[in-house]
């Protein structure tokens, strides 16, 4: 049977669309390099029930005939699209970040999602927002914007071809997550805070870990993908992240003899102070002793051979 004409009646209901788990999510394109892909892309969110796409550094015209003609229906999310100029960024205020990636990655990012677990993997850390982000044509997401997120999807292939068109792919996954079940939401969980917060609050750990010394027998960039690894796997709500950051701030204190409140990266190669490196030295001492007399006792007369605490305890969270 033909389509009817534009504007002809159908036999589609006139009530709205049920909602998805994709009326909380927006669509990330980074570096996209066709104008035909990025039309596509917003004609799908228009289908699919996203209401937000967002571009990083795209590598096209976007406001242009071929972007324009591929956008039906979708113009104006394609042209009102907000531009930034990394991941990070364009995900700031979204509580779980979602990439994807042509290639199998399990070595380097950990066991990958599957589309259709994405609505359960929701319902267990609930978000006010998520993102799913795409790469470009060429090459993808690259190692940098696939750390910056929590989670990736691989879509599985049949045949010789390993990867997917960037409209494709979209299409794909949007319509899978679309029509996946959805669990009941998960009691007593709280919403997990934005990105932002988080990416600030893990700047801080691991510049307080730096502070300390913890980095003696590795290099620090060496460990920072390890940690992001660690960190995605905590659902931090924005109490949580104002519980470690306040712990952390009572632990420079103590050694220190300051909070460290102010930006890490302000402190990035600039000496320690003589007070912090006395307060430093006297604390790392009393640490080494501590060492060496439960070494000396065993463990199994540490019961019996309690270590007294520090006398200037108190006086170091005045």
């Amino acid at each position: 049977m033909p389509n009817p004409p534009p504007g002809a009646p159908t036999d589609r209901p006139n009530q709205p669309p049920p909602p998805t788990v994709l009326s909380t999510c927006c669509v990330v394109l980074v570096r996209t390099q066709g104008p035909i892909n990025l039309g596509m892309v917003a004609r799908l969110c228009g289908n699919l029930g996203v209401t937000e796409l967002r571009l990083v550094n795209p590598q096209c015209e976007i406001d242009c005939p071929d972007a324009r003609k591929f956008s039906t229906h979708s113009k104006d999310l394609m042209l009102a699209a907000p531009v930034f100029a990394t991941v990070e960024e364009a995900t700031a205020d979204c509580g779980y970040v979602i990439g994807t990636s042509g290639d199998f990655r399990v070595a380097e990012l950990g066991p990958h999602v599957r589309a259709e677990r994405v609505p359960e993997l929701l319902a267990r850390r609930p978000v006010a927002r998520f993102a799913l982000v795409f790469g470009n044509e060429a090459e993808g997401l690259n190692d940098v914007e696939l750390r910056a997120c929590q989670a990736w999807i691989h879509l599985d292939t049949f045949g010789q071809n390993l990867s997917y068109n960037l409209a494709n792919a979209v299409a794909i996954t949007l319509y899978v997550v679309a029509t996946a079940s959805v669990p009941p939401p998960a009691f007593d969980i709280p919403i997990a805070a934005p990105r932002a917060m988080v990416e600030h609050l893990m700047e801080y750990w691991f510049a307080t870990m730096a502070r300390f010394q913890y980095f003696r027998r590795t290099e620090p960039q060496r460990y920072w993908p390890l940690f992001c690894k660690f960190i995605a796997r905590l659902h931090l709500a924005e109490p949580d992240i104002q519980i470690l950051r306040g712990m952390l701030a009572q632990f420079n204190l103590g050694a220190f003899g300051e909070r460290f409140d102010g930006k890490p990266a302000e402190r990035e190669g600039k000496p320690l102070t003589l007070h912090e490196e006395a307060r430093g030295a006297k604390i790392l001492a009393e640490r080494r002793a501590q060492r060496e007399l439960q070494a000396q006792n065993g463990p199994e007369k540490l019961d019996q051979a309690p270590i007294e605490p520090k006398k200037h305890a108190p006086e170091l969270f005045d």
